[in-house]
């Protein structure tokens, strides 16, 4: 990965939240796939790409991130012929999320993708190798840092799904959530109605 090349807000959110630090994915009941896709939603949100009207998702503008997989749903939304809600698209991006940002991420040699050995583990499998600890590091920091919209973003979906950090406490994340967007927080609201469900299950 050459210097100086940052991820998208959803690569991040893959470094510092869904994977352990070690690579390893946890088991997919956790709903951080819903994490990573409402993180793609919020970036696009955060670049003014798009917007929600009466509970729906548009795409407005003509302009297309740079980013190949923000574009993808950018492209998707924008040629959608029905309306969706936001969390229509947060469960439907959820399905292909992990799959397109490790791509992504393994193409700018950030990540590479580790082999199966027998025994599988039984709880989280590890996947992934991480190839770029500086890119990494500059992940968690982000997340703890909440120095801008982006980390805010970051930190807030990251609570949303449960992964917050332990010296986060209640007040600190309502904080984080006034200081979003209108659609950012629709999004975030979407993630953890799409997250908890899950989480439930998994506790059973």
């Amino acid at each position: 990965m050459k210097a100086g090349v940052t991820t998208s807000l959803a690569g991040d959110f893959m470094l510092a939240v869904y994977l352990d630090g070690q690579g390893r994915v946890p088991t997919y009941r956790t709903g951080l796939d819903f994490g990573l896709s409402g993180a793609m939603l919020m970036e696009l949100a955060l670049d003014g790409l798009v917007r929600t009207v009466d509970g729906h998702l548009v795409a407005v503008g003509a302009a297309q991130p740079r980013d190949r997989v923000l574009a993808d749903v950018f492209v998707r939304i924008q040629s959608s012929r029905k309306l969706r809600t936001v969390p229509q698209w947060v469960r439907i991006l959820s399905g292909s999320a992990h799959k397109r940002l490790a791509a992504g991420l393994i193409a700018a040699r950030v990540l590479v993708r580790t082999p199966w050995r027998l025994p599988l583990p039984t709880e989280a499998a590890r996947r992934y190798d991480i190839l770029c600890g500086e890119q990494y590091g500059a992940a968690v920091r982000s997340l703890r840092s909440g120095a801008d919209d982006r980390s805010v973003a970051l930190a807030a979906l990251a609570t949303a799904c449960g992964v917050a950090s332990r010296d986060r406490e209640g007040s600190e994340y309502e904080t984080m959530v006034r200081s979003l967007s209108p659609t950012c927080t629709q999004i975030l609201t979407a993630v953890v109605a799409c997250v908890w469900p899950v989480a439930l299950c998994s506790w059973d």
